[in-house]
């Protein structure tokens, strides 16, 4: 087994906190002894002798070969690989300064039977590494000497209180061997390497660059990289607390030229990365956890993700060219309908208005627990405006002004109403970010979509244009609606229909719903008290505040169908609110069916919502209007002119 003689020389002359990743073989020339700064994992680390052959080191080994310490496959006289280290030297005020590597990879060569080579001594006393070859406990019993485990075990066999276990340490640390007057574990167990970080920003990265490893090629079989990336997103500290573990966490998003990864830190590690990572700059990241991915927290295209741990390292990196700014794949508002209701999608638009943030109560969850929103209305080039709400952190810290430009960066689909959005935690939103598309966007509005009138999803706008003509393919017929089981499969369909009220079921038209603004569940009448109640609200009226359900049967020439109406619909097919019609239901029944007659046999424009539901197990596909219009005959005649034209030409 040859040894790197020489280098230790040249290692000594690098400077203080220098990284290394050119391998050297050294061989363990003393016996291995616990580290004393464990950190706060507990987990166990080992200090040691290490030799080129001409000069010796003091080494720090890394947490994950702490096994093969235990199970004596490095020991005394095992040759080493140290792929990568950190060189530190410390000195303290009248000490001689102490030269000692902190390993962060080594592999295992093999184990020879004797010293290789006469290395001579590493600058520290005679006393001290002869401390290093024969330990106390040798030199006291003269027995075979206990594995660096049993060793350990002996000083964590009793469990003092706090002032007791300070008097040990005190006491242990005054048995030590001294190096030129200072102990071992008071010189190195206070020294981490360069980039640990301790609360503060990551310091830049001095020295040569890293072998850099692509993210796409990250996975848990590979523990030895470093990857240069850029933080695309930061997440806000979060806390849990189960039955079973509580704590804290953050996550980040990495982006290089190959791919996109998460890195997830977790309680004891949050004080320590949070502070070092910042949004939009560049790091060198080594010594993380490789680990399968949970796909539902994560909006990433990557089946691994990362988990910071005690030996990550985190460095800022000064050079960023190559390094790719945050990829986005835009979709416009006016595609939307294209995507399923859950579907995650990337969107630029500009911020027409917000609302203040409102205080709600989950439908599921504890009744105690409160969310807190903030409703923004958006627009874009395609023309279209839907509502976007924010959450939590995101709708509290809220604070841009009118008009600016915003990319939501894996924002949900809704379909409330036609189509929403909805920030998740995994998604982002940047404002004004600095990429072509979003200069060309501020560009447009400001020239032209300031004054421009912006169609909606909502009730009879969803999928509509400008002047009422229909978005002619998601015009369907009855029995195209049936041949084509729209609403039959998982998700939801969406589709214009042309038809014709024929029928309107009016035994039951509206129900008694809570009078709170934003709360339309049904309030119920105590018969004592003769007071209306919601149970959601926990609050008593005096009279509810009806609203519409019911269904009709529309029917065009290839056939008929019974869509559910809500109370926009309604309103708009009687032409009076809910209320009035339940009055003259109870007062004036002829008046009453002269609304419902008037209602029917009329032409509407229909936007529909299919879904398949399970009752009793029983599968049916629901149907509801979630807008209606008055079709516009000139609009409807050109359309049928342009069809026309068409066939005539095929």
């Amino acid at each position: 087994m040859q040894l790197s003689v020489g280098e230790l020389a040249r290692i000594k002359t690098l400077e203080n906190g220098t990284q290394v990743s050119t391998p050297v073989t050294l061989q363990v020339i003393s016996n291995i002894q616990p580290f004393s700064n464990q950190g706060s994992s507990g987990q166990m680390r080992y200090r040691c002798m290490g030799s080129d052959g001409e000069q010796s080191i003091v080494m720090v080994l890394p947490v994950h070969l702490t096994p093969l310490v235990d199970e004596q496959k490095i020991c005394r006289f095992t040759v080493l690989r140290v792929v990568r280290y950190s060189f530190t030297r410390k000195a303290k005020p009248n000490d001689a300064p102490m030269p000692f590597i902190i390993v962060s990879d080594a592999e295992v060569v093999g184990t020879a039977t004797e010293k290789l080579g006469n290395p001579e001594r590493s600058g520290v006393g005679a006393a001290a590494t002869s401390a290093m070859a024969a330990p106390a406990y040798q030199q006291q019993h003269q027995a075979t000497p206990p594995t660096p485990q049993q060793v350990y075990q002996q000083q964590q066999a009793t469990n003092p209180a706090p002032q007791q276990a300070y008097q040990q340490q005190q006491t242990y640390q005054q048995q030590q061997p001294s190096f030129g007057g200072s102990s071992f574990m008071n010189r190195v167990g206070e020294t981490k390497p360069s980039g640990y970080g301790s609360g503060g920003a990551a310091p830049v990265h001095s020295g040569a660059a890293p072998i850099l490893h692509p993210i796409k090629d990250l996975n848990p079989y590979h523990n030895r990289w470093t990857i240069r990336a850029r933080v695309t997103q930061k997440s806000g500290i979060k806390s849990w607390n189960k039955q079973t573990s509580q704590g804290r966490l953050f996550s980040v998003n990495l982006l290089d030229d190959s791919g996109e990864i998460r890195a997830t830190a977790f309680t004891q590690h949050v004080d320590r990365l949070y502070p070092m990572l910042e949004a939009g700059k560049v790091y060198y990241i080594s010594n993380a956890q490789v680990k399968m991915a949970r796909q539902q927290f994560s909006t990433l295209n990557n089946q691994y993700e990362l988990a910071f741990d005690d030996s990550t390292v985190v460095e800022q990196c000064a050079e960023t060219a190559g390094v790719p700014q945050e990829q986005y794949d835009f979709v416009p508002l006016a595609n939307l309908m294209r995507h399923d209701k859950g579907a995650l999608v990337d969107v630029l638009c500009v911020v027409r208005s917000a609302d203040e943030p409102v205080e709600i109560t989950p439908r599921s969850g504890p009744t105690d627990r409160k969310m807190v929103k903030r409703d923004l209305t958006v627009v874009d080039k395609s023309g279209f405006q839907v509502r976007a709400t924010l959450w939590g952190q995101d709708a509290q810290e809220y604070a841009l002004p009118a008009d600016a430009v915003v990319a939501f960066k894996g924002v949900r689909v809704g379909d409330f109403g036609g189509r929403t959005l909805s920030l998740p935690s995994t998604g982002a939103m940047t404002a004004n970010p600095d990429i072509p598309e979003a200069h060309m966007l501020r560009g447009w509005y400001d020239s032209a979509g300031r004054g421009s009138a912006f169609q909606t999803y909502d009730a009879g706008g969803a999928g509509a244009r400008a002047g009422g003509e229909v978005r002619t393919d998601q015009l369907k017929t009855m029995a195209q609606v049936r041949d084509e089981n729209l609403g039959g499969g998982e998700g939801v369909d969406y589709f214009n229909v042309k038809g014709t009220v024929v029928f309107i079921r009016s035994t039951t038209l509206a129900y008694p719903a809570c009078a709170s603004a934003d709360c339309n569940k049904k309030a119920v009448e105590d018969a004592m008290s003769g007071q209306w109640r919601c149970e959601k609200c926990d609050r008593s009226f005096a009279a509810p505040e009806y609203r519409y359900i019911f269904s009709v049967n529309v029917s065009d020439a290839t056939g008929q169908s019974w869509l559910q109406c809500f109370n926009e619909q309604g309103e708009q097919l009687l032409g009076c609110p809910a209320g009035e019609m339940v009055r003259l239901q109870q007062t004036d029944e002829a008046q009453f069916q002269r609304r419902i007659a008037d209602a029917t046999f009329r032409e509407f424009m229909f936007r529909c919502r299919a879904k398949s539901e399970t009752f009793n197990d029983n599968t049916r596909v629901r149907i509801s209007a979630v807008g209606l219009q008055p079709v516009d005959y000139v609009a409807e005649a050109h359309r049928l002119n342009k069809l026309i034209e068409a066939f005539g030409a095929m």
